[in-house]
């Protein structure tokens, strides 16, 4: 059902992490990090990564990679249940899952999207994190061990910004289930820690896009191309270590929305 490449196993470690969005930006920075440490990592993104399978192979690491559509929602819980199945639930001392994956298309001012555009926006902002930490959560309700989920927000979730209307919503949509769900695991059993990181302005493909659109799609333009031409913008591997630092930061209770340029 879903193609995943070779696997290199190394038993010495006990954790996993459950990684989207790693063909490029942060999650690419993530889960390279990840994979020189020799740690437990799944990808899961649209198109695969060569590079992170010819570094897993060059580090005997072990690495499940999943070119997986996040848009298709009905099959996320197969692709959890599989994950979850190469879990090795007697030596396990912690699983991670990180929200990565995110689209800024379509951009542009409602009245002049493209209506399948929309809802295919908010299955990859949304509707896949809520999928995933519902099955992540189901998955590993009985487990007493360390878990943490980390949504990547953005800046958007609290400052609108014309031409990003649907991403604003999506992310602060976000926010709030992580601040949501966090309540809820405060009295589970074995709670799972949920929090939110908004990354700031990372140089990623990302940004790309946003310096190529048109000012009448989005009239912030200019500020993101001077950070660019300024050399103002965040580098990923930067990123990357930071956000990894905050899964094993014991000082976070659950239910915070970060900004990494606040840490």
């Amino acid at each position: 059902m879903f193609s995943h490449s070779t696997l290199y196993l190394n038993h010495h470690a006990m954790n996993y992490f459950i990684i989207t969005g790693t063909s490029s930006g942060i999650g690419e920075a993530i889960a390279n990090r990840l994979i020189h440490r020799r740690e437990k990592v799944f990808c899961i993104s649209r198109r695969e990564n060569p590079a992170l399978n010819l570094l897993a192979k060059r580090e005997h690491s072990g690495l499940w990679y999943y070119q997986f559509d996040l848009r298709s929602t009905s099959k996320i819980p197969g692709l959890m249940k599989e994950i979850f199945s190469f879990i090795d639930k007697e030596t396990v001392s912690g699983i991670f899952l990180i929200n990565n994956a995110g689209t800024l298309m379509p951009t542009g001012f409602s009245g002049t999207l493209n209506n399948s555009e929309i809802e295919e926006h908010y299955k990859t902002n949304l509707l896949a994190p809520a999928l995933l930490i519902n099955e992540f959560l189901k998955l590993t309700a009985e487990l007493n061990i360390k878990k943490t989920i980390i949504n990547i927000s953005s800046g958007a979730a609290v400052s609108a910004y014309a031409g990003w209307s649907n991403y604003c919503a999506a992310k602060a949509g976000l926010d709030m289930l992580t601040r949501s769900i966090a309540l809820e695991q405060k009295n589970a059993p074995f709670p799972a820690k949920v929090l939110s990181v908004a990354p700031g302005i990372v140089d990623t493909p990302m940004q790309e896009i946003i310096r190529e659109s048109k000012v009448e799609q989005f009239p912030m333009k200019e500020k993101f191309v001077a950070l660019h031409q300024t050399n103002k913008l965040a580098g990923t591997d930067d990123t990357a270590q930071k956000i990894i630092s905050l899964l094993f930061d014991n000082s976070l209770l659950g239910g915070e929305i970060l900004d990494i340029r606040n840490l």
